[in-house]
């Protein structure tokens, strides 16, 4: 078989090698169906523009993915504003894809960004090391994730200490008397695995352990679930950590159904202080993520990245804060 270059892609999709170029390149406009024609015979034959097309031509795209498994929530959304102006202000365009958190979807999501030719992603979803592996191997541009982390020190990542803010917030529970503590993590590892560790190790510290702990997922209605949860179980906490903002928004519209008044019956903390913690009632005491500097510095690394810079760290940490509102009260 015939060497896979712009030449045979060329002929291939007949067109000419200067209009392969200009599609890879953007350098001049293409009409949308030879544009298609040639994207559709690159995937035929598994000729990746990351790699080959900018290697001949010289030229970056300028075009960055965002890819998030939740656009709609109040800290994702906050966090892709972010990361989109630190990235027009460098001069790169940025596509936007949700998905579910379906792994295939995922990996058909990272497909439609090599096709677009983008010249690395910025990732919001953190994955296991099997899910990850077909991405980058198919992929083959800079990654970065951003809010979150993997436990490869492959990966590159910008986010808090999720461990110790977590232990942080426990405290707080902790020092306002509370013994009998519940808590509610996601099945993830940043908002499972890395904040149960910090839950627990502040608890240890203090001689006691979870009275009860909830696997949800960190949205309104995996609140909610926990709540009913809660209320079902003979565990009576007088306090709960939940991992996430809008999983104790969701419980707190649920514990109000359920007749359990937050925070004289009940005690949260929780986790990001994302602006409706601030709106809510009781207002919620929560730990603070810099999503600004999230947003800017995970660009700014994907950029060095794209640079070919060497060198870096891979795990960037920014200081969380606590923020001290009304929803943890001593305890009774």
């Amino acid at each position: 078989m015939a060497a896979i270059d712009i030449r045979f892609i060329a002929l291939k999709a007949g067109v000419s090698p200067a209009t392969v170029s200009r599609v890879m390149n953007g350098t001049k406009k293409v009409s949308p169906e030879l544009a298609a024609r040639v994207l559709e015979t690159v995937d035929r034959y598994q000729y990746s523009p990351n790699l080959n097309a900018r290697s001949l031509v010289h030229h970056r795209t300028k075009l960055i993915g965002i890819v998030t498994p939740n656009v709609s929530g109040s800290f994702h959304a906050a966090l892709i504003s972010e990361i989109e102006k630190a990235l027009e202000s460098a001069g790169y365009a940025v596509i936007v894809s949700n998905f579910s958190g379906d792994p295939d979807q995922e990996f058909r999501t990272f497909r439609m960004m090599r096709e677009r030719m983008t010249d690395g992603v910025i990732l919001l979803h953190e994955n296991t090391e099997a899910e990850l592996m077909p991405i980058r191997q198919s992929f083959h541009a800079p990654i970065v994730l951003a809010s979150v982390q993997t436990e490869s020190d492959a990966d590159y990542s910008v986010s808090i200490d999720d461990e110790r803010a977590a232990y942080d917030a426990a405290r707080v529970i902790i020092e306002n008397g509370h013994r009998r503590i519940a808590g509610v993590f996601s099945a993830s590892y940043s908002a499972g695995t890395l904040r149960k560790r910090g839950f627990r190790r502040a608890l240890s510290e203090a001689g006691l352990g979870p009275v009860l702990e909830i696997t949800a997922s960190c949205t309104l209605a995996g609140g909610i679930e926990a709540a009913e949860t809660i209320g079902r179980s003979a565990s009576a906490p007088t306090a709960v950590f939940f991992m996430s903002d809008e999983a104790a928004i969701g419980a707190i519209r649920k514990f109000r159904d359920l007749g359990i008044r937050v925070p004289d019956d009940l005690s949260i903390v929780s986790f990001d202080d994302i602006p409706y913690s601030d709106f809510i009632t009781p207002r919620l005491t929560t730990v603070r993520q810099p999503i600004q500097r999230i947003g800017s510095a995970a660009a700014e690394l994907l950029l060095r990245r794209i640079q070919g810079e060497e060198g870096m760290e891979r795990k960037v940490y920014l200081p969380h804060s606590l923020t001290i509102r009304e929803s943890c009260v001593r305890a009774a």
